[in-house]
């Protein structure tokens, strides 16, 4: 059964990797598929326990198994077990599953944990199907009340229920809040009609009985609460509120057995505290110590008031809570103390300090003001307010706090105000002032590094020396002078001298870390990269917390193409060291790079919280948000950018291009202006506005004909005009035209990517043979450039010549040029041809990106082709998880399942495959597969 290849747009071009691969490779996975299907078969028959066994099993043979932690996820929510529950969902997410199969779950999840506002941030309602969009909103609601957001609450709620009147789960839904807000007319009203539409949803009986416990009618609140009970055992809201009624009767050995159903999971605060009223009640004083301990324990509420009286084990544990960087202990701590003791500069200081680590400006200003009030010149306070202001990019007051401070000689505060007037543009007086500083002290080695490094970036490389000798002169034998000097030799090219340097170091101080560190990255660049692995491994084993020699591990990981090792060294360091940025942007990169959208996205916003003010960082979030199609959070993200950016103009043009990737052209438009006022007339923004233009709405390409005009007067010598020009013309379907002025621009500037515009031209001119004669005179003239030969493999497939094709895919695989999209591209021509075996070559693209759906799909249907049915079920799951949406996927597992027996499953997934008449030559044999199997 031959396949038409997966359409290009679908295809993934990485860099090509090293890949290690023997008979054995799939012993695990053929496994873990069958351990799988035992477990789906326990599952389905309400064998929770031993489906979690299965699945487990499963993914101890595979643990990148996508379907096996969706199902165990679920099996474990089934369970109450919400904790491992949401780990399950996440690495789901994390593994591409398709949002639509988790954001219900984990909604609740992050409900029943007391979490609203990461259920407001993760679970977007937007893109979803309609059943689940309800559910979504409905709970999305819910986090909204519970945050006090009543109108946003109401607001969601009321989409809900424009999506399906008929519904009960809205009405239920916002009956809590109703009350809350003393509208228990409007409440009674919303639970009467959810009772009527849904008489066996417990969540409305539940809905109702609040209302009758709200209004004092216990015995209708109990009797609706044991209706809403006996529809769902599981339902604890209403477990604990009719417990609660019994205590309040005095039936307390009733309410004690209706809570033991809350203590099989994490035990419920609530519950806890009924049982140690009942406890106390009973003249048990020491079970009910015990469960008000648990209940203190799981809001984290006690520890603080215990301590709170005492002012030296407060700033003890402030202490040693922020050198640990367990900053938000170390803040509760801390507002504590500046509670019950308001004298204590020191502790706002330090919480200060915290907030401004943490991006909470606001609240690091206020306390440091009230210490400048009751201190006024406190060199410290005037530092931290400095630095606040420079994180807000307000570089004008920065400098006049940091010029107070150093008016005492403090040398920190002078560097720091070099810094700010950097920010402001004004390089000279930033180099002014960093230079005063280092001749007040030219031991101090921290302003020499940064003054160093600066002029370093100005390219005055002897300036730079000059200083790192000056330093390291000035504390001879110092370890770090002696590795600034080397850091700047090797800058400079001098890695003799920059060794020399190091070494030098190392004699004075063997166990002098960063002096080990610049020589092993000297290694990596001159290509030793065992010696530098060696290096890494040792100064890990004397400090395992070493978050350089991570990072650099996984630099040379990424640099060896071991992309899944480059990662595990990057989430070590992240983990270590939450707020380095270099670790979590490096991270973010490389599991972009692996073709993981989810874990780059969760690395981004985790990076984000900390970091929400670097442009980078924010950069990495939107381009992240826009991989997984989560373009509104994208635009909001570059909005936030657009205002820090101000009227930096390459900042703005790059902030731009992500407003077009996340199909906001009008945002890219606005960037481009804004970066025009900063900078008239510059070529690139220019450029984005145009682009912008061409993508925006009709109104906007009224004037797109005059700004390629103007970008041509004013920059005559720029191909990009002639390019413009190309892309308008494609735009009117005027291909000769467009053909034309690409031509003219790849005569100005040759490049790759105006070969592709006229490769794409040729495509969209039915034409696709027209351009083999260009691409390889560009391979002749230029060498074989591997993207050049995948293009001409591509014209070769669009024309139908498959052997053309295969040969230069073939081509680029045994040269060592070849990428995912290459392995993959090759495989599904062996498909078609039923020549040679496709296996391997789609097992190298899933190695090279195991996240992108259509590799994952084309593995499968390989190893369907191949017998191996087993293998094959566990990548079609997986397809099918990432894009329940496409129905060839579906097709696909279908005919796996019907080989396998599975013909319930198998019919299933033909009809949904089938059901919206999909276009394909796989088309006719589904719908034949399907008459059999009815």
């Amino acid at each position: 059964m031959n396949r038409s290849p997966r359409s290009f747009a679908r295809v993934l071009a990485i860099g090509a990797a090293s890949l290690f691969l023997c008979a054995s490779a799939f012993a695990g996975p053929v496994a873990a598929s069958r351990y799988y299907e035992d477990g789906l078969k326990r599952f389905e028959e309400q064998d929770v326990v031993g489906a979690i066994i299965q699945l487990k099993n499963a993914l101890q043979q595979d643990r990148d198994m996508l379907a096996a932690h969706l199902l165990l996820a679920r099996a474990y929510f089934r369970q109450g077990d919400v904790g491992p529950a949401e780990v399950e969902f996440r690495e789901a997410l994390r593994l591409g599953v398709n949002r639509a199969e988790v954001a219900v779950p984990l909604a609740r999840i992050y409900l029943l944990q007391g979490r609203p506002a990461v259920l407001l941030e993760n679970v977007p309602a937007e893109g979803l199907p309609a059943a689940a969009r309800l559910e979504v909103l409905s709970l999305r609601g819910l986090a909204h009340a519970a945050l006090g957001q009543r109108a946003q609450a109401e607001h969601s709620f009321a989409d809900a229920r424009a999506l399906d009147p008929s519904s009960p789960v809205p009405l239920a839904a916002e009956v809590p809040m109703l009350i809350g807000s003393g509208n228990l007319a409007l409440a009674r009203e919303r639970a009467e009609l959810a009772v009527r539409n849904g008489p066996e949803f417990a969540q409305a009986f539940n809905a109702r009985a609040s209302v009758a416990h709200s209004a004092g009618d216990l015995p209708q609140a109990l009797a609706d609460y044991e209706r809403a009970v006996a529809l769902d055992p599981g339902l604890i809201d209403a477990v604990v509120a009719r417990a609660g009624i019994l205590v309040d009767l005095g039936r307390d050995e009733e309410a004690k057995s209706a809570l033991e159903v809350t203590r099989g999971g994490p035990t419920e605060p609530r519950a806890a505290y009924l049982l140690a009223l009942i406890a106390e009640r009973q003249g048990d004083a020491a079970q009910a110590a015990r469960y008000l301990a648990e209940a203190a324990g799981l809001v984290d509420a006690l520890p603080s008031e215990w301590v709170a009286g005492h002012e030296q084990l407060l700033m003890v544990g402030a202490l040693a809570h922020h050198a640990g960087r367990q900053f938000e202990k170390a803040r509760k701590y801390l507002e504590a103390a500046i509670v019950r003791y308001p004298n204590n500069q020191g502790a706002r200081k330090l919480l200060a300090s915290i907030h401004l680590d943490m991006n909470d400006h606001a609240r690091a200003t206020g306390l440091l003001e009230h210490v400048l009030r009751v201190q006024p010149g406190d060199a410290q306070a005037l530092n931290l307010l400095g630095r606040v202001n420079l994180a807000q990019r307000r570089y004008g007051k920065a400098s006049e706090l940091f010029e107070e401070a150093a008016r005492g000689g403090d040398v920190h505060a002078q560097s720091a105000l070099g810094f700010s007037q950097l920010g402001l543009g004004d390089v000279g007086a930033a180099v002014k002032s960093l230079q005063l500083a280092f001749e007040r002290s030219p031991g101090d080695l921290a302003v020499a590094n940064a003054l160093a490094n600066i002029l370093m970036r100005q390219e005055d490389h002897k300036g730079a020396l000059s200083v790192a000798e000056r330093a390291s002169a000035a504390v001879p034998g110092n370890p770090v002078a002696l590795n600034l000097l080397g850091a700047i030799k090797s800058a400079t090219g001098d890695a003799k001298g920059a060794r020399a340097a190091f070494d030098a170091a190392l004699q004075r101080n063997a166990a002098f870390m960063p002096a080990r560190l610049n020589l092993a990255r000297l290694d990596v660049a001159e290509g030793r990269l065992e010696r530098a692995r060696q290096t890494y491994a040792e100064l890990l084993k004397q400090n395992r917390s070493d978050v350089v020699a991570m990072h650099e591990s996984g630099m040379l990981e990424q640099r060896a193409g071991n992309l899944r090792e480059a990662a595990r060294w990057f989430e070590k360091a992240a983990a270590e060291r939450p707020d380095d940025i270099r670790s979590g942007l490096a991270l973010i990169g490389v599991r972009a790079e692996m073709g993981d959208k989810a874990g780059a996205l969760e690395a981004s916003k985790a990076l984000a919280v900390r970091k929400g003010s670097d442009l980078a960082v924010l950069a990495a979030l939107a381009e992240s948000q826009i991989a997984v199609g989560d373009n509104k959070a994208a635009q909001q993200t570059l909005r936030e950018m657009t205002r820090i950016a101000e009227f930096d103009a390459p900042r703005l043009v790059r902030i731009g291009y992500l407003q077009l990737a996340a199909g906001n052209p009008a945002g890219a438009a606005y960037s481009a202006q804004k970066a025009l006022q900063g900078r008239p007339g510059d070529e690139a923004a220019m450029v984005l506005e145009i682009e912008a233009a061409l993508l925006g709405p009709s109104d906007a390409l009224a004037g797109v004909d005059g700004l390629i005009a103007a970008l041509r007067a004013a920059h005559p010598s720029s191909a990009s005009g002639s390019r413009l020009a190309g892309d308008r013309a494609v735009q009117r379907r005027r291909f000769d035209e467009a053909e034309r002025h690409y031509r003219d621009a790849f005569a100005s500037a040759p490049s790759l990517e105006l070969l592709q515009r006229r490769a794409s031209v040729a495509v969209l001119k039915g034409e696709p043979k027209s351009l083999v004669p260009v691409l390889k005179r560009w391979l002749a003239e230029n060498g074989d450039e591997p993207r050049v030969r995948e293009m001409l493999a591509e014209l070769w497939m669009r024309d139908g010549d498959w052997k053309a094709a295969r040969d230069e895919y073939e081509r680029l695989v045994s040269g060592g040029n070849a990428g995912a999209s290459v392995f993959n591209n090759l495989a599904n021509v062996r498909l078609v041809l039923g020549e040679g075996d496709p296996v391997p070559m789609a097992e190298r693209a899933h190695a090279l990106a195991p996240g992108d759906v259509g590799i994952v799909d084309t593995l499968g249907w390989a190893l369907a082709h191949a017998g191996r049915l087993d293998e094959a079920m566990r990548h079609l799951r997986d397809a099918r998880l990432r894009a329940p949406e496409d129905p060839e996927i579906r097709w696909h597992l279908a005919y796996v399942l019907a080989k396998l027996g599975r013909v319930a499953e198998a019919r299933g997934e033909l009809q949904s495959a089938l059901r919206e008449s999909p276009d394909g030559a796989w088309v006719g044999k589904a719908r034949e597969l399907l008459g059999q199997l009815e």
